[in-house]
């Protein structure tokens, strides 16, 4: 039975063998190149889903460029947070409180 990263990880901070910062780290990593194989994957398909076909009007051309920029940034959006590198919109305060 094969162990992966994130056994090995489990078992090195568990064992010892591997400080929490190392293991942090690993994880981290790991994090960042799941998303990145996800948001590859997600552009590739969306290549495939949305490529221009000969009989396509204008209007589902139009509509297929459309989704296509909606797929490629959904796939920066995971690549960028999984790279932890996210920046969330700060919340509005209601006007009525001082």
């Amino acid at each position: 039975m094969s162990s992966t990263a994130y056994s090995r990880a489990y078992q090195g901070l568990v064992k010892g063998g591997m400080t929490a910062d190392q293991t942090a780290g690993l994880l981290a990593e790991l994090r960042k190149e799941t998303g990145e194989d996800l948001a590859a994957g997600l552009r590739a398909h969306a290549k495939t889903l949305l490529r221009p076909e000969p009989t396509d009007t204008f209007a589902i051309q139009r509509k297929k460029k459309i989704r296509f920029g909606a797929l490629q940034r959904a796939a920066d959006w995971i690549a960028t947070t999984a790279a932890g590198r996210i920046s969330l919109p700060s919340q509005r305060t209601h006007r009525s409180n001082p």
